[in-house]
């Protein structure tokens, strides 16, 4: 008995065991396999043999942090994309192998490919990091097929330890073709040193460089006293009586969050409808059929660094004048064009230096804080008000463009219909802007 148990139990071992070694007899010539490397990785390009039973294509490699990599491809296709890496490498060991429907694998083949520098290393192969105003630029020209992220660094003086250190400015997403950043910085030195590190799409560190020595063109705000604003279309409406006080004066008036309109009322407890404001319309939203446009004359030719344009706080309800009865956050501009010439007489001498743009169904808008928009930014109190920051774009120029005196200003778009609330809608394309300032380079 003893021994008919032992002779069944050896019986199942070696199906068990044939069982466990089961494999899947097929076969691909390797003439049939050829890599291309790519940007990460490669593309593994293959074409099967005439074998109803291959369901896909196996391939086990490890990334260059020596972690086990395995992509499986379908039959039906003809090629796999093997990633996982940032620096290029040659002679990449990999094994390929086929499966069938139950699971069953083939013997392994070995082969070795190679691999190009991903995205985020190549970002550094035509980078280049120069001087700006009160900072630095970015520019870089990046191949198709773009992935990762970029992290930018200065070194700069913590504002919790009060020590140096090296303080996040901004993380961005690599985009394909040519782009530049431009950073202007709070902490304004005569150099700079930047810290540029990109992450592949697992959040792995693909590369970092530091460039020292970035020079900074310092800036000034200039004195609007004697700017003029041309009004060719007549769109600006300028009524300076009570409940309205509304012109383009009021864009160089110095107050760039709405102290004007919102003091009186919160040290009385009433709601004011002066506004202190620039507004034009109807109609003043620039279109190719209906070209409209505004002339800024600074007086005397400058270089230019930017426009700051400001939107007022969110102070008291804007229920008048009637002209701001729909949701303010609609008459201000998602989309802003600036050309600069030094004859505005001539039309072809207006050269473009400078565009905004933002899409109005964006998530959080720049104008997020302006009036009307968000009630978690209500401010109620003059201290307050006093202590927000102002809300507003910027629109950054080049550091070669060269002086200029005369800027066209064209409004291309408006917010309108803002989080889609039909009832608040500018259909008559109405353009507000509370201040505008101009920076020019420190003499």
């Amino acid at each position: 008995m003893k021994n008919t148990i032992l002779l069944l139990l050896l019986i199942l071992g070696l199906f068990a065991c044939k069982d466990d070694d089961a494999f899947f007899d097929a076969s691909i010539p390797r003439e049939n396999i050829r890599f291309e490397p790519v940007q990460g990785g490669a593309i593994m390009r293959y074409t099967l043999p005439e074998n109803t039973d291959i369901f896909a294509v196996r391939a086990e490699y490890k990334d260059y942090k020596g972690e086990k990599m395995v992509k499986v491809a379908s039959f039906a296709h003809d090629s796999l994309v093997i990633d996982g890496f940032n620096e290029a490498r040659n002679g990449v060991p990999v094994r390929i192998s086929l499966l069938n429907q139950r699971s069953e694998e083939s013997k392994a083949m070995d082969m070795t490919f190679n691999t190009e520098n991903s995205s985020a290393v190549a970002f550094f192969e035509h980078i280049e990091v120069l001087p700006y105003w009160d900072g630095f630029q970015i520019k870089y020209d990046v191949p198709t097929g773009a992935a990762g992220l970029c992290n930018v660094f200065f070194l700069g003086t913590n504002p919790v330890t009060q020590e140096l250190d090296t303080l996040l400015l901004e993380t961005f997403s690599i985009v394909s073709g040519e782009n530049v950043k431009y950073f202007n910085l709070t902490q304004v030195r005569e150099a700079n040193t930047v810290v540029v590190k990109t992450e592949d799409l697992r959040g792995n560190v693909a590369k970092q460089k530091v460039y020292e020595g970035i020079t900074c063109y310092m800036t000034e705000k200039l004195e609007p006293s004697g700017f003029e604003w041309l009004d060719p279309f007549a769109l600006s409406i300028e009524d300076d009586n009570p409940d309205y006080r509304l012109g383009w004066k009021y864009l160089f008036d110095g107050d760039v969050k709405g102290n004007r309109k919102f003091e009186p009322g919160m040290l009385t407890g009433t709601i004011t409808k002066d506004m202190y404001t620039f507004i034009a319309g109807p109609f003043a939203v620039n279109t190719p059929e209906d070209p409209k446009y505004f002339i800024l004359d600074i007086k005397e030719a400058k270089q230019v660094a930017r426009f700051q344009m400001y939107a007022l706080l969110y102070g008291s309800p804007s229920l008048e004048p009637s002209y701001f009865a729909s949701m303010y956050i609609n008459d201000l501009p998602n989309w802003v064009t600036v050309y600069a010439s030094n004859d505005k007489e001539d039309e072809d001498s207006w050269e473009e230096i400078g565009n905004f743009y933002e899409s109005p169904a964006v998530a959080v808008p720049w104008a997020q804080r302006a009036l009307d928009v968000d009630s978690e930014y209500y401010i109620r109190t003059v201290e307050d008000l006093n202590a927000a920051d102002p809300c507003y774009f910027k629109l950054q120029f080049s550091a070669e463009n060269p002086p200029y005196r005369y800027f066209k200003i064209e409004f291309n778009g408006v917010f309108k219909e803002f989080k889609n609330w039909a009832w608040a809608a500018n259909t008559e394309e109405y353009v507000t802007l509370h201040e505008l300032e101009v920076y020019v380079k420190q003499e």
